[in-house]
């Protein structure tokens, strides 16, 4: 009789260890919000609480969904999958997270980058043709109407920082990717395109990086020397004098200001963070003088402009009725109807590009696969309507 108690003792014993702590840990970090952690970066969404019912229980949704809310609620959780993180990385240079590649030097990639990088996400040379050949019928048609266009085509920090990529992304580079046909293609019919190539030759001797070795974007650097790029190349396109930017012999050496010089850091989900390097910060001056020209601009792009446009440097240089159509959706500045954000779906699209002075596109090298994000081919569709 003793020896039946002590075994129902254990087990009840060995029971509620297992499963106790699992049933109130959400309880109390609910009680007690100094328990509750951070969400880990990329591995789960928000877990809401389930309500039990009786075919939800009898058929065990109940305790699978109920399951899996504790699980992501679990003050350990965030602490193991952290430890886990920082021994494969310290001991093996090996990164959990499946995007994020760990290079040499202590340069993290990510891996859809490194991807593009060598031509694995390569359209071929007849989709891209067909894009081209769509933008070049939408561009002559605005040029009878005085407005020109421009394409920016920023490159991967793959390509900039090749010698800290791992052997296998270094090693394996096609000849056929987007990066290397896209060009070609825009040169044929003489579109305006900005590759930022130089960039490639000039990290070797910059005193700044233009890419943060924890980041996939370029530094507020990179960012300024592209700006000033597409200046002087818009100058030249539209005939005019714009504002001067001087930011060059005035930067600023500091930790991580913006969210995206850190971005890859934070995914990998370490226990603690390597130690950063102090990246570059330009102040940027904008001057005028008499002849100055604000263009009046439609930007329509990816996060790569995005920084741009978050750094100040378009409300520096260009018309403050500028706009910018973030991934061909999102409208910046903010447009608001009833307290509604608007998109740009909402507006009259061919009315939006008849009153700029010029039309930029970008697509970041890791973007060509989907380049204009639907703009070409839905005002290529639009005029061929307002023609018939």
């Amino acid at each position: 009789m003793k020896q039946k108690r002590l075994k129902y003792f254990l087990f009840t014993s060995m029971m509620a260890l297992i499963f106790l702590p699992m049933w109130f840990v959400p309880f109390l970090q609910q009680q007690y919000p100094n328990l509750q952690v951070e969400r880990i970066v990329g591995y789960f969404g928000e877990t809401k609480k389930p309500n039990i019912y009786g075919k939800r229980w009898m058929s065990g949704q109940f305790q699978q969904a109920y399951n899996a809310y504790v699980k992501n609620k679990n003050i350990l959780q965030p602490t193991a999958i952290r430890l886990k993180s920082q021994m494969d990385f310290s001991l093996y240079g090996d990164i959990m997270h499946a995007n994020i590649l760990s290079g040499k030097n202590g340069f993290l990639f990510q891996r859809e980058g490194c991807e593009a990088y060598i031509g694995r996400d390569f359209m071929g040379k007849e989709w891209i043709r067909n894009k081209v050949e769509k933008l070049n019928f939408i561009i002559t048609h605005f040029q009878k109407e005085g407005i020109p266009f421009l394409v920016l085509m920023p490159p991967l920090k793959a390509r900039i920082m090749s010698e800290h990529l791992p052997d296998f992304y270094r090693n394996n580079v096609s000849e056929h990717t987007n990066w290397a046909v896209f060009p070609d293609i825009l040169k044929e019919f003489n579109i305006p395109t900005l590759t930022f190539s130089f960039m490639e030759e000039a990290s070797k001797f910059t005193p700044f990086p233009f890419y943060p070795p924890s980041g996939q974007h370029w530094t507020k650097y990179g960012a300024a020397l592209a700006a000033d790029t597409i200046k002087k190349n818009l100058c030249k396109i539209l005939d005019i004098e714009m504002v001067e930017m001087l930011w060059k012999d005035s930067v600023e050496l500091s930790d991580a200001k913006v969210e995206y010089d850190n971005e890859l850091i934070a995914g990998a989900n370490f226990l603690w963070n390597p130690p950063l390097e102090p990246l570059p910060y330009p102040n940027i001056k904008y001057v005028e003088s008499g002849s100055t020209v604000r263009p009046n601009v439609l930007s329509v792009g990816d996060s790569f402009y995005k920084l741009i446009y978050e750094f100040g440097i378009v409300d520096g240089l260009f018309d403050s009725q500028s706009t910018f159509w973030y991934y061909n959706h999102e409208v910046y500045p903010l447009r608001l109807e009833n307290g509604r954000r608007l998109t740009n779906k909402e507006l009259d699209i061919l009315s939006e590009i008849r009153q700029r002075d010029v039309v930029i596109i970008t697509a970041f090298e890791d973007n060509l696969e989907r380049f204009d994000f639907g703009f070409v081919d839905m005002v290529y569709d639009l005029l061929q309507a307002e023609n018939n």
